[in-house]
């Protein structure tokens, strides 16, 4: 199987996010392995997401420790088959 990459230099699936600090333009996340990380958002429109303390997802950091995309769990649907609609 294929698997898409992005620009990414790093992706922390299965993370949660610990805390949100707008005015520093940080995110602090806590990865599955158990370490917590306070980065900095490449953009400030990264926060504009509606994500919030506690909700698990995917960050994607740059070649420069970036955040450069965080992605709600609950955002993406699961990896299910399609359903085929019988009416």
């Amino acid at each position: 199987a294929m698997v898409a990459t992005s620009d990414a230099a790093t992706v922390y699936g299965g993370s949660k996010i610990v805390g949100i600090d707008q005015a520093q333009r940080t995110i602090t996340f806590k990865t599955k392995e158990g370490q917590t990380w306070t980065l900095p958002v490449a953009d400030p429109k990264v926060l504009d997401h509606q994500i919030a303390k506690g909700d698990d997802v995917t960050i994607e950091l740059d070649l420069n420790d970036r955040i450069t995309k965080v992605v709600k769990m609950s955002d993406v649907p699961p990896a299910a088959p399609a359903q085929q609609d019988e009416r």
